[in-house]
């Protein structure tokens, strides 16, 4: 991988750290606890909690990622990095631009989602 290209990639990830770091400050507003004043019977409570379950679920999902971003920020530099895992071949540049956390080529990635 080129240095300009590994470059681009560590700005890619810095923005979307700063996107997803937005993301879970502006979504933990969003967790608190239902209101109690309504009875437990209230169909709106219930839409309340279901709205909540969603959204605590987007809210890990951005945290997990978070935390998988900053762990590939550490590594970035390491002379593996970009390689896949399995196979060993160059993981594809517009691939780690948009997940630069990406440990599989698509080849692989794919044979084990199956």
């Amino acid at each position: 991988m080129l240095l300009e290209q590994r470059a681009e990639i560590a700005a890619s990830l810095d923005k979307q750290l700063r996107h997803l770091l937005k993301e879970i400050e502006s979504t933990k507003e969003s967790l608190k606890p239902v209101a109690t004043q309504c009875s437990k019977s209230d169909p709106q409570r219930a839409e309340l909690m279901q709205n909540q379950e969603i959204i605590y679920k987007n809210f890990a999902v951005a945290e997990k990622r978070y935390n998988s971003l900053l762990h590939t920020q550490k590594h970035l530099e390491d002379e593996d990095y970009g390689f896949c895992q399995d196979c060993g071949d160059d993981i594809a540049y517009k691939r780690l631009l948009l997940m630069p956390e990406a440990k599989y080529c698509v080849d692989c990635a794919n044979e084990r989602e199956q």
